[in-house]
């Protein structure tokens, strides 16, 4: 390597999040003579093996692995290794422009600079880097693009330290013992070391440029460990003793330091938990006593305001105290939500309620901008030191995940506050305790139960609990849309995310297993539909690593408890059979499916409708048709896809057959049910199926079909083995035993696309075959809504393919194999090609590309080629090559490995 121009050090202590994102930022820097140098601060998570990882690709990369022993001993370690002419720093959470330090160094070298600082981008987890804020950090010191000394201009020193923005001159660093304290925790190490750099320096130049994306994400959650709590005052101790190793140097800043330590006290304060807050407040007040009595206290260093609450807090520290932070030991504490207002109206909203509210009220405020709208109420109003945000409270938006540490108080109401103008007075009067419930409309107050004892870990789980207490009148009157009031988007909380499903889990339990009444059940239910919703497209929008490991607990809310509606069922012990039928918002088609189920000449059948969380008229048709036929079931469930809707009324079965129909389709005839029983009976056969027809728009069938789709007509009785089952389509047609259920092996997955063939390929090989007759069992309505090939569909439709070609290729089923294997380069090709910039998608096809059996392929097919290959990643660019070799190296030493092979030589160009 030639001389290094610039030490990047990245100090790591269990990032594996994020590590990827800014190690990658970091080797494809467009200044290459740089090198990284990663501290391993005692990670037990996979960071280390990341950063070897790395190592093993880039020398550049240098690793230090030692036990915990905090950030600055960390850096110190990574300074004094340094052997580049600069350092830079870059929080392993954090990433940088890719020209990041060529620009800097270019500049540094230019003007001869001790240091060259930036500002920085704000960067928010879950949105593009293009969405990211330039905080002008800098603005204030008026001096971009100038060279200066710092004790030119001494408000360098009153700036955000950010020590990760600059690059710091090697040889300034090590002259003049500029080094971090070795203190445990890394709350404040950089504001020490921050002075001593700028104090040091000579020549310094400010940028106006940004280059550093910071990530923002939960950095106001309250510091609850007590072993940090006095962090900043050992910084500014040693500020202190820093500042005065020049006589000339500690006059010019002796006034300023004062005005740089009020604000990083006042920061801590307010980022301590309430209880930290009561020990470090006389500290405060004991220390900016003396320095006020030594005359250090300059007015022209401090604005008006901030001048006024330093002398209140020396002269009144208990009333300043109690104004500020309100009362230590709350008699209630009022969860406000507003994530729906703008600032400036949540801000009028939140004053005037605390007018109605009792003075011994703690109240937090829920909002995205929750931490905005408390600081600027308390800096703009007095009177608010009841107010705290919400980031000690509220973990996973999407639920309103509550750590009910947070509350003071074991007496808490929930508050929404909407668009609306509402009673102020109504609101608090909940809170106070004069009533249980209020609402008109568009907000609402309610108060919760034994919080503390409650089992509810989310704020629509505590409200769900209190409100299903209530009367229908009530609960009637709340807007219809409460659940999403109380929650909001996450796009940044994707590690999260599982918390959202524990408490949606919670939330369905406390609601349906409830002793309210089925009317109250159902408006609830359907009030809270919105919210299932929102965490089902937050879903979708995770990445596949995430999505992935989390698919388990996201399917397992198929298995929580239902509603069912009450009606008159026929109380039969035994039947012949159950018809399956998941509804979701097919208002416009249920009619005539029912009518087709009704109009059957087979009498011995229940039919179980399994409503998956529609949202038109769908339930209110369902309860009618239960309510006209004792044999018709209802239950109602929060919407988790056809495929779960069908395993519900699987379970719920009492028939010794099963049959499922889709609410938009229709029976073809009225003795499909005796037609089927009849050959079931006497073939002896599990599965025993018929003809499908094509039903369309114009009401015309279509039952004539060309080879490929030949296997939806039946011209002949006869038993199919499963050595012959050359199609996993068209399940739809035949009939089941309830035997094949018993053991719960079949089952529909938890699919967006391709579940059918799944449930189909699993129930005919359990069966060992299927039986078929020459009669018309069903039509399938088409043409009247169009496919949206998106994201997850894509991924889930590999995921279905991907188990049936295993499953194919386990029983040696080749024409099935083959028929799977043509749907990527035919049917799907386009689809898949849409969505392959996915990680998911561009990786399952990767594996099912690598694990091809080639030569059941060639024995089965036209295709005699050597290596036979999936179109969709055709195009892929070099630039995928890394994803490719990873998915190699797992299915090493395989068969798999030498088709992957194969395909990394052929997208390289090699034969």
């Amino acid at each position: 390597m030639s001389e290094i121009k610039v030490s990047i050090l990245v100090p790591i202590c269990n990032v594996e999040r994020y590590l990827r994102e800014c190690l990658d930022s970091l080797v494809n820097q467009t200044l290459e003579d740089i090198e990284i140098i990663c501290i391993n601060d005692g990670s037990t998570d996979s960071s280390l093996s990341i950063i070897r990882e790395y190592e093993r690709r880039d020398s550049r990369i240098v690793v230090i692995d030692k036990p915990n022993s905090g950030y600055g001993d960390s850096m110190n370690k990574g300074i004094e290794l340094a052997r580049g002419e600069y350092v830079g720093i870059v929080e392993s959470d954090d990433f940088a422009t890719i020209d990041m330090f060529e620009k800097l160094y270019k500049v540094a070298k230019r003007d001869e600079l001790d240091i060259v600082r930036s500002n920085y981008y704000a960067h928010r987890t879950g949105y593009g880097r293009d969405l990211d804020i330039l905080v002008e950090n800098l603005a204030i010191c008026g001096s971009y693009g100038r060279v200066f000394n710092p004790m030119d201009n001494p408000r360098v020193f009153m700036c955000q330290p950010a020590i990760w923005t600059s690059i710091y001159k090697k040889t300034l660093l090590d002259s003049q013992n500029v080094r971090f304290l070795p203190t445990p925790g890394a709350s404040f190490q950089d504001t020490a070391f921050y002075f001593k750099a700028f104090y040091a320096a000579n020549r310094v130049m400010l940028l106006k440029e940004g280059y550093l994306h910071y990530r923002v994400d939960n950095a106001n959650s309250s510091v609850k460990n007590q072993n940090k709590l006095f962090c900043v005052c050992d910084e500014y101790a040693e500020v202190w003793n820093y500042a005065k190793r020049d006589d000339a140097k500690f006059e010019t800043l002796k006034t300023w330091i004062p005005r740089q330590q009020f604000e990083g006290y006042l920061w801590n304060l307010n980022r301590l938990s309430p209880e930290l807050q009561e020990r470090f407040y006389p500290r405060y007040v004991e220390e900016f006593s003396k320095i006020r009595e030594a005359g250090l206290i300059d007015v022209d260093r401090f604005d008006e305001r901030t001048l006024t609450r330093l002398n209140r807090m020396i002269d009144e520290p208990e009333k300043y105290y109690r104004g500020q932070y309100g009362p230590s030991s709350p008699a209630r504490s009022v969860i406000a939500c507003v994530n729906t207002l703008e600032v400036s109206k949540a801000k009028e909203d939140l004053a005037s309620l605390l007018e109605c509210l009792a003075d011994d009220d703690e109240v937090f405020v829920v909002a995205p901008a929750s931490e905005g709208i408390v600081f600027e109420l308390k800096n703009e109003r007095e009177g608010m030191g009841r107010l705290r945000n919400d980031a000690d409270l509220i973990g996973q938006r999407l639920v309103g995940q509550v750590d009910k540490t947070a509350l003071r108080s074991n007496n808490v109401a929930v508050v929404v506050i909407a668009d609306e103008a509402c009673s102020y007075e109504a609101l608090a009067s909940v809170c106070d305790g004069d009533a249980k419930m209020w609402s008109d409309g568009t907000s609402f107050a309610v108060q919760c139960k034994d919080v503390a004892g409650s089992k509810m870990g989310s704020l629509l789980g505590l409200a769900t609990e209190a409100l299903v207490d209530l009367d229908g009148a009530q609960v009637s009157s709340l807007p219809p849309n409460w659940g999403l009031l109380l929650s909001a988007e996450a796009a940044d909380q994707q590690e999260e995310f599982g918390d959202s499903i524990a408490c949606a889990k919670q939330l369905a339990e406390v609601l349906f297993d409830s002793s309210a009444s089925y009317g109250i059940k159902k408006a609830l239910y359907g009030q809270l539909k919105g919210v299932w919703a929102r965490i089902r497209h937050s879903y979708s929008l995770l990445s596949w690593d995430i999505a992935s490991r989390l698919y388990e607990d996201y399917v397992s809310m198929a298995n929580v408890s239902a509603l069912e509606t009450p009606v008159a069922v026929d109380d039969a012990q035994s039947l012949q059979l159950s018809v399956v039928v998941p509804v979701y918002n097919v208002g416009d088609y249920l009619e005539e499916c029912l009518a087709s189920i009704a109009a059957q000449d087979y009498g011995d059948y229940e039919v179980i409708l399994v409503n998956d969380g529609s949202t038109d008229n769908s339930l209110e048709l369902l309860e009618a048709a239960a309510n006209k036929d004792g044999r018709i079931r209802v239950v109602s469930q929060f919407n988790c896809g056809a495929g779960a809707a069908r395993n519900r009324g699987i379970a719920m079965a009492r028939g010794c057959r099963l049959i499922f129909i889709d609410p938009d389709d229709r029976y073809a005839t009225n003795h499909v049910f005796s037609d089927l029983v009849s050959a079931m009976d006497r073939s002896g056969a599990k599965i025993c199926g018929g003809s499908l027809a094509l039903l369309k728009p114009s009401g015309k069938i279509k039952s004539n079909f060309d080879f490929g789709e030949s296997f939806y007509r039946i011209t002949s009785e006869r038993d199919v083995s499963l050595r012959e089952i050359w199609t996993d389509y068209g399940w739809i047609r035949f009939m089941y035993s309830a035997e094949l259920f018993e053991d719960g092996s079949v089952r529909f997955p938890q699919l967006n696309w391709y579940e059918d063939p799944v449930f189909f390929l699993s129930a005919v090989s359990k069966a060992g075959g299927c039986h078929v007759v020459p009669v018309d069992v069903y039509h399938y309505r088409v043409g009247y809504k169009e496919i949206d090939w998106t994201v997850p569909k894509a991924r889930d439709m590999l995921v279905g393919m991907g188990i049936n070609l295993k499953l194919a290729d386990e029983l040696g089923l080749g024409e099935l194999y083959v028929t799977i294997v043509r749907r990527f380069n035919f049917d799907y090709r386009e689809a898949l090609q849409k969505n392959i910039v996915d990680s998911g998608v561009y990786e399952q096809l990767v594996a099912i590309q690598a694990g091809l059996n080639h030569e059941l392929i060639r024995a089965y097919s036209s295709f005699d080629g050597p290596y036979y290959r999936l179109e969709p990643l055709s195009k892929s660019s070099s630039r995928r090559m890394f994803a490719i070799e990873r998915v190699a190296r797992r299915v090493a030493e395989s068969r798999a490995y030498t088709g992957t092979q194969r395909l990394i030589d052929h997208l390289k160009g090699r034969r």
